[in-house]
């Protein structure tokens, strides 16, 4: 049996009129790419087209951070390199080894190697808090990490999108973050992002911070002294019937809780209405 390989090319009419508008839709795209500049993202805060220098200060690069880095007009891109370099255990022994790091130009290199300090290890401890209090007057904008919005959170940390969408829904499930260290406990938040946007973040306890109602366990529903064991115990397991997904006016009508019951609970839980 002989191979007709040309039946292969042989299209119906309406088959020729999708390849035709493939190929238009193929051909505008890849014009449109060589016609429109590529746009930079405003969210990366450390790139500096320029590199120029903010600030000159005395600093070590081996604790440099990224809002220092900031300053001295290094990119997110040089910054990216240090900390891989450091976290694989690499060190610089004298400041000339300035010289040695992959992606800093050599006008860089010579605008900084004046002010580079090396410290020896007994006195790392000692200096990061004296490196802190001298950084103040450089500190940009900081942003609380349980009070502020998706609009903030990229503006002032860079960070894209989607990143911060699910640190506002880790948050709200737990009902608040305790410390900016536990940002490391959300999915998708790298060691090197942490480091990167620690200099940008504050925590501000808040005394009457509400208990997170997925979180809560049965002493904690106890604890909020307007339900019996019975009544927690059927709490417990609507919650679990409903993934988690419980409303205040849910449970004020299903438990026929009186006004001051009910306050109670919005005041030291998240329900929400």
């Amino acid at each position: 049996m002989q191979f007709d390989w040309k039946s292969y090319f042989i299209f119906t009419s309406k088959e020729q009129k999708g390849i035709i508008v493939l190929g238009c839709i193929l051909s505008l795209s890849l014009l449109l790419h060589f016609l429109l500049p590529a746009s930079s993202s405003n969210a990366d805060r450390f790139s500096n087209a320029n590199n120029k220098s903010k600030a000159l200060f005395y600093f070590d690069p081996n604790l440099l951070d990224s809002l220092q880095g900031f300053q001295l007009g290094l990119s997110r891109k040089q910054m990216t390199t240090l900390y891989h370099y450091r976290e694989k255990g690499g060190r610089f022994q004298k400041k000339e080894d300035l010289l040695k790091w992959y992606g800093l130009s050599e006008n860089q290199a010579n605008t900084l190697l004046p002010w580079v300090r090396i410290q020896s290890k007994d006195s790392i401890a000692y200096n990061k808090q004296n490196r802190r209090a001298s950084w103040g007057k450089y500190a940009p904008e900081k942003i609380d990490i349980n009070n502020s919005n998706a609009s903030e959170w990229i503006q002032i940390t860079g960070l894209p999108a989607y990143k911060v969408k699910r640190i506002l829904t880790y948050q709200k499930w737990t009902g608040g973050l305790t410390s900016i260290q536990g940002l490391k406990k959300v999915y998708g938040i790298t060691a090197f992002d942490f480091e990167m946007i620690r200099p940008f973040l504050k925590y501000e306890p808040n005394k009457s911070k509400k208990m997170a109602y997925q979180t809560m366990r049965f002493e904690d529903w106890m604890a909020l002294g307007i339900f019996d064991e019975r009544a927690v115990w059927r709490i417990l397991k609507l919650r679990k019937e409903q993934q988690g997904r419980l409303t205040w006016s849910e449970i004020v009508i299903a438990f026929d809780l009186t006004e001051s019951e009910a306050m109670v609970l919005k005041k030291r839980t998240n329900l929400s209405n």
